[in-house]
């Protein structure tokens, strides 16, 4: 029994292994379950006794390859945290210096990039994605229920800033073959932000906002 386990285990990695060669060198659109069956060597049976569908594949590769950060973030979003925006702020910097280390988290990001994902990856995509920037919403909406957030920000501005500039950074060190030191430009970005988010003077006038 204890082989049988260790035998599913090994073809299981080997699926998520030719997934997320497939999905990386393919597309997301372009990689079929039947693609995937044969490059990880085994049947269709095999590959539907433990994953339902491509979704189901995208979330175990998901799931392999989060980054502890996100995992902080979503219990702080659930529980409460004293410093909502210092622990958004020190989140974001680990999280860009383990992605600089990592290459699964950057096949990973690459995947969740795809540019011709199917409706089936476009619809994963779109809740993963959805459910992080909830997270942030509820975390900026619980600095702002603390005074922590300026009065210059509403607290979906902020979350949009926040998840724009991490995604910008990860996409162009991506894109231009990893040129410029990701976490240590990306730290003081990301904590220039975040004194802005705290201190930025109300301006004069109306303020237009996110609707």
């Amino acid at each position: 029994m204890r082989r049988s386990k260790e035998d599913a285990e090994q073809t299981r990695q080997a699926i998520l292994d030719a997934a997320e060669e497939l999905f990386c060198s393919l597309g997301v659109g372009a990689s079929t379950l039947e693609k995937i069956s044969r490059r990880a060597g085994v049947t269709r049976g095999a590959l539907y006794w433990h994953f339902k569908d491509k979704g189901d594949l995208l979330q175990a590769l998901h799931d392999r390859s989060m980054p502890v950060q996100v995992v902080l973030i979503e219990t702080a979003a659930k529980t409460g945290h004293d410093d909502p925006l210092g622990l958004l702020n020190t989140a974001a910097i680990d999280m860009l210096l383990a992605f600089e280390k990592d290459p699964q988290q950057q096949r990973m990001f690459a995947i969740m990039n795809s540019h011709s994902p199917d409706e089936e990856g476009s619809a994963w995509i779109a809740k993963v994605n959805g459910d992080l920037f909830r997270t942030l919403s509820t975390l900026v909406k619980q600095a702002h229920s603390k005074g922590q957030l300026s009065e210059d920000f509403q607290p979906k501005e902020a979350a949009v800033i926040m998840l724009a500039t991490v995604n910008g950074l990860l996409n162009e060190w991506l894109r231009s073959g990893k040129s410029f030191p990701l976490a240590r430009l990306g730290a003081k970005i990301i904590t220039r932000q975040t004194e802005m988010f705290r201190h930025s003077p109300v301006p004069v006038g109306r303020r237009a906002s996110i609707r």
